[in-house]
């Protein structure tokens, strides 16, 4: 932490990249506490982190604290510095009573407080979810900032994210992550997050020097459209090429129910159970799993003539839920479930392998053909996701 207080009362930042050494000797002489629990600091004046004070050994504070590396010490203190220089009067280290908590950050934003949480280390859910309430109960509006060095790239549009990135989607309904970066003084924006697998997932990202960041900007304006279709039928057709070697549980129910009803390897899944939805991220399933047995439901129905009404669809992949052949990232609303739904319908429609006859009522548009091989399945992806 780089706040504390002394016998007096007064609080005492330690913000200078060095001390002198009469004026390191005086820190040192001086008594310094938490501004919370009350007990004595140390004095941390090291060349290997940031100068900072920190609890005695086998001292613990009051409240939660997460050990605070070099970087995050660093990012800590560039973060406040560009607030402090675009007017918004922050506060570091605050500590809100009324809650017990102790954001990096409290900042003024048109006229709104905001609490920036700059996370390197892991976060537990319910903490993030006890953190993200109390503030907003203190009348903060929380933003979470990822450290820089827990965004992970595997190729230009495709990053890994484990469940510590999602929850912080869980808790954003803005649906971005932003990342910050201490040595490259750079935040990271990642948008039109689509997920393909439970932890990888096809994205946009924006890199914003700190230099040319507004505070404005950086959240409360929306990303520009950018989903990339070429890339996202790049990963089908590695799909398809090299499919998963070790099959989970629901994805070998999957692989089994494909070839029962449709005679179909799972390399030569239909193009239609690999849409990208925006809200795609409700669903751990990878996508051709949660898609996969909604269009076998649906083509189950137009085999018989039938017409597919969306509350039956919705019932459907509720009971493949409580089945445990669907499995969801979090627990979500039923609001938000039917939307990601009623996103997938809406492709399907736009498409033109369903249309929409009366209000939510569908009709298969085509006889459902299934491709017998690579070339024609990876034909048909072109015509579905090419550009």
């Amino acid at each position: 932490m780089f706040s504390a207080v002394t016998s007096e009362g007064k609080t005492v930042y330690l913000m200078k990249e060095r001390y002198a050494a009469t004026e390191a000797s005086e820190l040192r002489k001086t008594k310094f506490f938490c501004p919370v629990c009350r007990e004595q600091l140390d004095v941390k004046l090291g060349s290997l982190k940031a100068p900072h004070f920190a609890h005695k050994q086998n001292k613990a504070c009051t409240i939660e604290f997460e050990p605070e590396s070099a970087y995050h010490l660093e990012g800590k203190k560039q973060l406040y510095s560009w607030l402090k220089a675009k007017g918004c009067s922050p506060v570091l280290e605050p500590y809100v009573k009324s809650i017990q908590q102790r954001p990096d950050i409290i900042a003024n934003v048109q006229g709104g407080m905001l609490a920036f949480e700059f996370q390197c280390a892991n976060l537990a859910p319910d903490l993030l979810y006890k953190r993200t309430q109390g503030l907003k109960q203190a009348g903060a509006e929380p933003l979470w900032i990822i450290g820089g060095n827990r965004l992970k790239r595997t190729s230009r549009h495709f990053f890994q994210l484990s469940a510590f990135h999602w929850q912080f989607m869980k808790e954003n309904p803005r649906q971005f992550l932003l990342f910050y970066c201490p040595e490259a003084r750079s935040f990271y924006k990642l948008h039109h997050i689509t997920p393909f697998y439970a932890n990888y997932a096809c994205a946009s990202l924006e890199a914003i020097p700190l230099t040319k960041a507004n505070v404005k900007d950086m959240w409360f304006s929306a990303s520009a459209p950018s989903f990339q279709p070429a890339a996202w039928q790049s990963a089908i057709t590695r799909f398809r090429h090299k499919p998963p070697r070790f099959l989970s549980k629901e994805a070998n129910h999957l692989r089994l129910l494909f070839y029962e009803k449709r005679q179909t390897p799972l390399p030569f899944l239909p193009p239609e159970v690999f849409a990208p939805i925006p809200l795609g991220a409700v669903f751990l399933s990878p996508v051709f799993i949660w898609q996969g047995h909604l269009y076998l439901y649906m083509t189950d129905l137009a085999e018989k003539r039938m017409s597919i009404r969306f509350s039956a669809v919705f019932r459907f992949c509720k009971m493949q839920i409580q089945k445990k052949r669907i499995h969801l990232r979090y627990e979500y609303s039923e609001q938000l479930l039917r939307e990601a739904l009623k996103q997938y319908i809406n492709f399907l429609c736009g498409k033109e392998f369903l249309i929409e006859g009366e209000k939510e009522v569908y009709m298969v548009k085509y006889p459902v053909h299934d491709c017998r091989t690579l070339e024609g399945v990876m034909e048909r992806d072109q015509t579905c996701f090419g550009e």
